[in-house]
C-alpha cells in the first residue's frame, strides 16, 4: 500500500495541501472574474479537494518510474503527458461545477470563456507537476532513510560478529594456559592435576552457557572469575590469594560475559606468577555517578615480570567500546610494586537492559 494511504497523518496533510491549492484557485477566480469571495471559495475549495485523489496518480508515476532506474527524459515526458490528462479532466469538472454554481449568482457564461479554460488547464497542469515533484522528493527521502537503516543494521551486525569473534578468542586463550598448568602438575602432583581438571570442566561448562548470551549480571561475571581463580589456586596454592569486594545493590547490573577473564589471567600470569611469595588479586566493584567502576589489582615483581603482548587488554577495550561506545573506558595504572586496571561502564537503564 502506498505510504500516503497507509499513514493517516500523511494522508491528512495531503488533503489539507490540496485544500490550500483550492483556496489559491479561489483567489485567482476572485481577482480574474470579479466574483464574490463566497462564490470563489465555493468554486475553488471543492475543486481543490477533488484534485487530492486525482493527484494520487502522480504517486504511482513516481513508484513506477523511480529516478534511480529511469532516464530523466522518460520521467519528464511521462509527467507532462500525465499532467495534461489530469488537467483536462480537472478543467472539465471545473467548468461543470462553475455552471452548477450559477444558481448561486455566479455568472455562468464565464465557464465558456477561453481565459477561464486556460486558467483551469494551466493551474491544474502546474499543480499536478508540483505534486509529481513532491512525490519524487518524498520517495528520495524514504529511500535515503531506508539506506541509512540498512547501513545501521549492517554496522550492528558487524559489531555483533566482532563481539562473537572476541568472545571466541577468550576461551581458547584461557584454555591454552589452563592445560599448560595441568600438564605441569601431572608429573609431580597428579591429585592436584585431577582437581584442576574437574574445576576446569565446571568452569568451561558455565562459561560456554553464559558466554552464549550478550549480557550477564555482575554477580554471574564475578562468580565466573572466582571459579577461574580457584582453578589457578590449585596450581599456585597459598601463593595466590583472592579478595573480591562488590558494593551491594549492583549485582544485577549487566556486563558482557567473560569481560573480566583476560584481566584475571593477566593478574595471575604477569603478577602472581612473577612474585616469589605470590600475593593477592584484588577485585573491587563500586558504583559512582551512574557508572560501574571495577578495578583489578595485582602485585608484580618489576625485575622478574614477563612482558605481555597487550592482547588481553585489547580484547577488553574493544568489547567495552563495542557494547557501550564512548560511555565505557579502560585505564591502566602500573607502579613498581603493583599493576591496576580500571574499567567503567554505565550502571543505569542502558546497562541493565543491555544492547549489542
Amino acid at each position: 500500500m502506498p505510504s500516503i494511504l497507509g499513514d493517516r497523518r500523511r494522508f491528512q496533510l495531503h488533503v489539507i495541501a490540496w485544500g490550500l491549492v483550492g483556496t489559491l484557485l479561489a483567489l485567482l477566480a476572485h481577482n480574474a472574474f470579479g466574483v464574490t469571495w463566497s462564490q470563489a471559495l465555493a468554486f475553488g475549495v471543492p475543486l481543490g479537494l477533488l484534485a487530492a485523489p486525482l493527484s494520487l496518480s502522480a504517486l504511482f508515476l513516481a513508484r513506477a518510474m523511480p529516478l534511480t532506474r529511469t532516464a530523466f527524459w522518460q520521467v519528464g515526458v511521462s509527467a507532462v503527458v500525465a499532467s495534461v490528462i489530469a488537467a483536462s479532466v480537472w478543467a472539465s469538472v471545473g467548468r461543470w461545477w462553475w455552471r452548477a454554481l450559477s444558481r448561486m449568482g455566479v455568472p455562468g457564461d464565464v465557464a465558456s470563456s477561453p481565459s477561464f479554460v486556460s486558467l483551469l488547464l494551466g493551474f491544474g497542469a502546474l499543480a499536478y507537476l508540483l505534486s509529481v515533484t513532491v512525490h519524487y522528493a518524498l520517495q528520495a527521502m524514504e529511500e535515503s532513510a531506508a539506506l541509512a537503516h540498512r547501513e545501521l543494521q549492517s554496522q550492528i551486525g558487524a559489531r555483533e560478529a566482532e563481539l562473537r569473534a572476541l568472545r571466541a578468542q577468550v576461551d581458547p586463550h584461557f584454555l591454552f594456559n589452563s592445560l599448560n598448568a595441568v600438564s605441569g602438575l601431572i608429573g609431580h602432583d597428579p591429585e592436584r592435576a585431577r582437581e584442576m581438571v574437574q574445576r576446569l570442566a565446571d568452569f568451561l561448562r558455565s562459561s560456554l552457557t553464559l558466554g552464549a548470551v550478550p549480557r550477564i549480571t555482575l554477580a554471574q561475571e564475578l562468580a565466573l572469575v572466582s571459579s577461574y581463580l580457584e582453578i589457578e589456586r590449585v596450581r599456585f596454592g597459598d601463593r595466590l590469594r583472592v579478595r573480591i569486594d562488590m558494593e551491594e545493590g549492583i549485582e544485577e547490573v549487566q556486563t558482557p560475559p567473560l569481560l573480566l577473564q583476560p584481566l584475571a589471567e593477566n593478574a595471575v600470569r604477569h603478577g602472581i606468577a612473577t612474585c616469589l611469595e605470590g600475593g593477592t588479586v584484588e577485585i573491587d566493584v563500586r558504583q559512582r555517578g551512574g557508572l560501574v567502576w571495577l578495578t583489578v589489582t595485582n602485585p608484580r615483581d618489576p625485575d622478574g615480570g614477563r612482558r605481555g603482548t597487550g592482547f588481553g587488554l585489547d580484547i577488553v577495550r574493544r568489547r567495552l567500546s563495542g557494547a557501550f561506545g564512548t560511555q565505557a573506558a579502560l585505564a591502566v595504572e602500573p607502579s613498581p610494586a603493583s599493576y591496576r586496571v580500571s574499567i567503567t561502564w554505565p550502571s543505569g537503564e542502558f546497562g541493565k537492559q543491555g544492547t549489542t
